[in-house]
């Protein structure tokens, strides 16, 4: 089947995505060697495996590529490692994430090019059938994609390199694996008889189950990848690109329709809003893409996501460190790989200054994305440096930093804890801008967890300190007289009471701080049994004030 494009179609690079770093090359690079994804399409779903909503499917996309370069690229068919191989991956945007919610499957080997003409240049004709010439495209149907026959496992690629060692592979032992004596010898051993036996089945293709796609509202993107030995870093944003598609159950199998818009890059391009980076790890392997969204704030915490892309990078990644105030209060961490076992989960803390995601077994790989998640009461700022350390030891730094945002905005820094019954009422700020910036009219402080009517009051701490009032209630002043009010205000149907403190517009404000206490009236309490008391909350005032205080 062959696709025509037109002449003006462009590779788009997002503005998004810093061009640091591109013009890095690996070893083995060939000069003039250049393939270019030009389209995704006709996602379908083949074997099945399972009783509707709790199976799952093998899909098979279309693809088609180009050489947008001076230099043929080799398509020779394995046992020869000369060839490129297609990796594919599905997403989904529900809600406040972006993930993958395929498998981390086997990727196709290349065999063959039809070379036929193309929007990348000047084809020559069909050629040599075991290279894309110069100028011409190559096609692989959907249903290829899910065929056995030439599907290998993806550790057994080294993606930055585009490297494969056909001795002792999976194409050389079979499966079923063959005699000792064979296994390692060169010599093919999955041939078409195990091929077509397992094609009967799901196992090795690109799978996704039903519970993935049945979720209402969400989006979902397929994303096609090539790896191409011997391409310079410079000419691979354009290897991979997504197209969207909307998956409906018809009581049998999934029907998919493709979306209108295919885009080059990572597929973290369609997560609406997200800021995204990237880095490779010099001439010495592949690059990460860092997608981030914040949301927020609500109840004085800002809601962090973000999503890892391993586009080509061979050592995987053991750690994601972000930056983090030391005195913010950060909770909530989450994290999702792309399997159901919890036990290989990835372990998040907290140091003074940086928040930490690590593993010791389970390493984000190739052609897959993992998701990190926390909350924190500090705002994002950006200028910061996001770092990912590498999982295996191998040439290039142990160590890769990107630009990024981080929490390390603490504009209302919380003073200490503070008691309720059944828990604490809490204090946050609250506006248009949630932030005291010079000239804020909106600017408010709120109090939640109240019961709904509760009468509440807030007050204003005149000289900060620490005086415990009750067993585990303390204020956050010097001493009970050193606070002015109590200001009056009624908990509304969510439990939430306020008051509002506008910003004058005046120079001498800035950099000047107030500290804050609440509390209501809601027998039996903790404080005296009559009352609860919220955390205290110290608010730095200012337009200019920014970083952690």
């Amino acid at each position: 089947m062959t696709r025509s494009f037109p002449l003006s179609f462009l590779v788009a690079i997002p503005l998004s995505i810093p061009l640091s770093g591109l013009a890095t090359a690996q070893s083995n690079t060939v000069p003039g060697r250049d393939l270019m994804l030009i389209d995704t399409w006709n996602l379908q779903q083949y074997q099945r495996a399972g009783v509707y909503p709790t199976g799952q499917g093998a899909m098979g996309a279309y693809t088609t590529v180009c050489n947008a370069g001076t230099a043929p690229i080799p398509f020779v068919p394995p046992m020869s490692p000369d060839h490129c191989f297609i990796a594919y991956m599905i997403c989904r945007e529900s809600g406040v994430r972006f993930e993958q919610i395929s498998n981390w499957c086997y990727v196709k080997h290349t065999v063959g090019s039809s070379n036929l003409p193309s929007s990348c240049g000047n084809c020559a004709g069909t050629g040599n059938q075991n290279q894309v010439e110069v100028g011409c495209s190559d096609t692989y149907a959907n249903t290829e994609a899910v065929d056995n026959y030439l599907l290998g496992p993806p550790e057994e690629v080294d993606p930055w390199l585009g490297a494969w060692d056909p001795q002792c592979s999976h194409f050389d032992r079979g499966e079923p694996e063959v005699s000792p004596l064979e296994l390692c010898d060169r010599i093919r051993s999955l041939d078409e008889a195990q091929a077509s036996a397992l094609n009967l089945t799901v196992n090795h293709q690109l799978l996704v189950h039903d519970a993935d796609l049945a979720v209402l509202g969400a989006a979902f993107w397929l994303q096609c990848g090539y790896i191409c030995p011997g391409e310079a870093e410079a000419n691979r944003a354009d290897n991979l690109g997504s197209r969207g598609f909307l998956p409906a159950w018809d009581g049998t199998h999934w029907v998919i329709a493709d979306g209108p818009d295919f885009l080059n890059g990572t597929v973290l391009q369609r997560w609406s809003g997200a800021l995204i980076t990237s880095g490779a790890n010099g001439s010495d392997d592949g690059r990460f893409y860092v997608a981030m969204k914040v949301f927020g704030p609500t109840g004085g915490l800002y809601h962090y996501e973000f999503a890892i892309h391993d586009r080509d990078n061979k050592r995987g990644l053991a750690a994601f460190r972000v930056p983090v105030c030391p005195a913010a209060r950060v909770q909530g961490f989450g994290f999702r790989d792309l399997d159901q076992d919890g036990n290989n989960d990835w372990s998040a803390s907290r140091s003074a200054s940086e928040i930490t995601f690590q593993t010791t077994t389970n390493p984000l790989r190739w052609n897959m994305i993992f998701n990190f998640w926390f909350d924190s009461d500090a705002a994002p700022e950006s200028g910061n440096a996001l770092y990912l350390d590498q999982y295996d030891l191998g040439p290039g730094a142990l160590t890769l930093t990107l630009p990024g945002s981080a929490p390390t905005g603490l504009y209302d820094e919380t003073l200490g804890p503070g008691c309720g019954v059944p828990a604490p009422p809490t204090l946050y700020a609250i506006g248009t801008v949630a932030r005291a910036t010079l000239g804020n009219a909106t600017f408010a402080l709120a109090s939640g967890g109240n019961p709904p009517g509760a009468l509440c009051g807030f007050v204003a701490i005149l000289a900060g300190g620490t005086t415990v009032l009750d067993t585990g209630c303390t204020l956050y002043a010097a001493s009970a007289t050193s606070v002015a009010g109590p200001f009056p205000a009624v908990a509304d149907r969510a439990g939430v009471a306020t008051m509002p403190l506008p910003v004058p517009n005046e120079p001498a404000l800035e950099g000047m701080h107030a500290d804050f206490q609440a509390a209501n009236s809601s027998p039996p309490g903790a404080l005296f049994g009559q009352f609860n008391l919220s955390s205290g909350l110290r608010v730095h005032i200012g337009s200019v004030t920014a970083g952690c205080q």
